[in-house]
């Protein structure tokens, strides 16, 4: 993994690799940039690794507090590499392994961790690279880019967790027709089915996701990870047990140092200082 303690601002060597680490201490911000663009992007069981891993130092790092997953070249992800399904092609053992050990532990860490991952959708996405972008907690995406759930185009079904996300997102019956009939659907589609957070020129993508990270990285990190974790955990959850989880996150908030900050700022009529105060967890 690339690291800058010496100089947090310093861009990390460049290396050979499908995916590309650089840890901002500074920022407080672990980039996950996908690197492929000859491929499109498209998703090796070596991305997958690195991408794991990736996510899995930001959940032991304390000083990392949030994570963007983005990409190089014109395609954001056209998806599972094609010619990974060609060499497996029969063995669905091997790809059910691979699945298992690969996109949904990457899903599942995304979902997992206690701290905002943003996707920065630069360009089109296709198949596991759309459902990927989409699984993040925020994507801001190039108002030019497309989507498509491609999976029925070599005759399989979403994955990704794709049969998971899309009904409680866009509904039961959007999420028949994309899957089913494959059509794409533009970066506007995304945002008003709720997939993305918002459009962007690509020339302002990089800004605007800047902002959205600072806003992130400076608030009060340990009650964010409580708030992500009370608001995934009710998705399927009953009312009753939605407040009694919510008044449990809520009771857990109120004994952070970021609560006890930003309660003495309100008084002081000052600005929380949240990243002074002691991260928990």
């Amino acid at each position: 993994m690339c690291r800058q303690d010496q100089d947090p601002r310093a861009a990390c060597p460049a290396v050979a690799s499908p995916v590309h680490l650089e840890l901002d201490r500074v920022r407080g911000i672990l980039a996950l940039t996908l690197a492929r663009p000859e491929k499109k992007n498209a998703l090796d069981p070596e991305t997958l690794r690195l991408l794991l891993e990736g996510l899995h130092a930001a959940r032991d790092d304390p000083d990392v507090r949030a994570v963007l997953l983005a990409a190089e070249g014109d395609v954001f992800c056209a998806g599972g590499d094609i010619q990974v399904m060609r060499a497996s092609a029969g063995d669905a053992p091997a790809l059910l392994a691979r699945l298992r050990g690969g996109l949904n532990r990457v899903v599942q860490a995304i979902h997992d961790l206690p701290k905002p991952v943003v996707a920065k959708v630069q360009g089109n996405a296709y198949g596991a690279g759309a459902v990927l972008a989409f699984q993040c907690d925020l994507a801001l995406v190039a108002d030019a880019a497309t989507f498509a759930l491609s999976f029925r185009h070599v005759g399989l079904i979403p994955d990704t967790g794709g049969t998971w996300l899309l009904p409680r997102i866009v509904g039961l019956q959007r999420a028949k027709h994309l899957v089913w009939t494959g059509a794409a659907f533009s970066a506007t589609d995304a945002v008003a089915w709720g997939l993305a957070l918002r459009t962007v020129p690509r020339g302002g993508l990089d800004k605007a996701t800047g902002d959205l990270l600072a806003t992130l990285v400076d608030g009060p990190g340990s009650t964010l990870a409580l708030a992500k974790h009370a608001l995934h955990r009710n998705l399927g959850a009953s009312l009753g047990d939605g407040l009694d989880r919510e008044a449990r996150m809520q009771a857990a908030a109120f004994l952070t140092a970021e609560h006890a900050e930003g309660r003495d700022a309100f008084f002081e009529r000052r600005k929380p200082a949240f990243r002074r105060a002691p991260r928990q967890g």
